[in-house]
């Protein structure tokens, strides 16, 4: 008997160390999550677009070169080849505000872009938290449902023993047996609901996941709201769409540019006796303005631009009044969370006292076997609601340190393992 106490401890105990923990699956997630990887891969695709953009004047430095040549009847005047090469700077001096507008849209983008990947970041790992407290509570009632497994197996070879021997009715067999295989078949659903859940963690934190511990979230108190990263990335847009409005306007404004090309030349096949004093080199210097002074379009687009802001600060102060909103439900919801626990915990109690009663009474023939199952159920169903409720009241406790605008950083500092 101690052999077999002293294995069962040691099964037990590697069980615990294969056990993962919730900060070990949050932290997988943030490395191996294949959906996390890609949107910081945008992210830098942003961060790249922004620095295209960054110098305003936008200069220029190119080389070429290009060759001509001329078949047929040649006039006097005219060169057979003409080669030449070239070095090309340019810079725009002034274009209308256009280049600082683009910059600092680019600018907007790239930040809107950190700002929602943030906000999906702490999605999925709020997804992780809920996820490990369902799964927690569908083992805890297939656990629930196995004790009460063994009680009515337990209950039932005793009345099979009592009816072989003609003491009792088969009824009271039968409905101890159905009992028994209905519970069983429920056992199984919960397991295969277990199964579903552990392999949506999988997909999410890219690691294998068997068995999790018994991580909780602690408490804070004195949580404030403050505006998520949702929020502030929606004000970035606004931003986007008044450097957008910049943008339009200003090919209504001067636009200035300078070009100085120097140029080399070689030639051949033509009348040197005429074409004496052709040019072996040139530098040319030219400073061009340009300025719109009517078109068609730029009315309209300045408008569209104007109610494409309207409509996103009107969906702006929505989203404001909505997101506190929601931080006050979520302060309601977990201080509704903790008094049904409060009164689970005593309903668990005062069920296991009735059970206790009731199932002495019942192998005494006091009572029947409908209330000694009724008094069963109504144990493991309390049992099974004080279990889910211990983990509603973490899923809660996550939400608010969420819907509040809390960093997820700080919020994995409050994880206890």
């Amino acid at each position: 008997m101690r052999l077999f106490n002293a294995i069962l401890l040691v099964f037990i105990f590697n069980i615990n160390l294969q056990a993962i923990s919730l900060s070990e699956l949050i932290h997988s997630t943030l490395e191996n999550n294949k959906n996390l990887k890609s949107l910081s891969i945008n992210d830098l695709s942003k961060q790249k677009e922004y620095r295209s953009v960054s110098n305003i004047y936008n200069p220029i430095f190119s080389l070429g070169s290009n060759i001509t040549k001329l078949d047929g009847n040649l006039r006097s005047v005219q060169i057979g080849t003409t080669s030449s090469a070239f070095a090309l700077a340019s810079i725009n001096i002034y274009s209308g505000g256009k280049n600082n507008a683009i910059k600092k849209q680019k600018e907007y983008e790239f930040k809107s872009s950190q700002l929602n990947t943030i906000t999906t970041i702490k999605e999925t790992i709020l997804q992780v938290i809920t996820l490990f407290f369902q799964t927690k509570t569908v083992s805890e009632n297939i656990i629930v449902l196995q004790e009460k497994s063994k009680a009515l197996k337990a209950q039932y070879d005793r009345i099979k023993q009592k009816y072989d021997i003609h003491m009792t009715t088969v009824d009271e067999v039968l409905k101890l047996q159905s009992e028994y295989e209905s519970n069983n078949y429920m056992i199984e659903e919960f397991k295969y609901q277990k199964y579903e859940l552990l392999k949506t963690l999988e997909l999410i934190t890219s690691s294998s996941v068997t068995s999790l511990d018994d991580s909780t979230l602690r408490e804070i108190t004195n949580l404030k709201y403050i505006s998520s990263e949702t929020i502030k990335a929606l004000q970035m847009n606004i931003k986007i769409i008044d450097e957008n409005k910049n943008i339009i306007l200003s090919s209504i404004k001067p636009q200035i540019k300078l070009e100085n090309k120097f140029s080399t030349y070689d030639y051949s096949n033509y009348n040197k006796q005429i074409l004496s004093d052709l040019p072996d080199q040139q530098n040319q210097l030219m400073l061009s303005v340009n300025f719109k002074l009517f078109d068609t379009s730029t009315k309209d687009k300045v408008e569209a631009s104007k109610l494409r802001r309207l409509a996103q600060t009107k969906t702006l102060n929505y989203l404001k009044d909505q997101e506190k909103i929601k931080f006050d439900l979520a302060k309601q919801n977990l201080y509704t969370q903790k008094l049904k626990l409060i009164s689970l915990k005593s309903t668990v109690a005062m069920g296991n006292s009735v059970y206790d009663i009731i199932k002495i009474k019942y192998q005494n023939g006091i009572v029947d076997n409908i209330t000694y199952l009724d008094a069963l159920s109504k144990k493991t169903y309390n049992v099974s609601l004080y279990k889910q409720a211990l983990n509603d009241y973490e899923i809660a406790k996550a939400n608010l340190y969420f819907i509040s605008g809390m960093k997820y950083k700080d919020i994995l500092s409050y994880i206890n393992m």
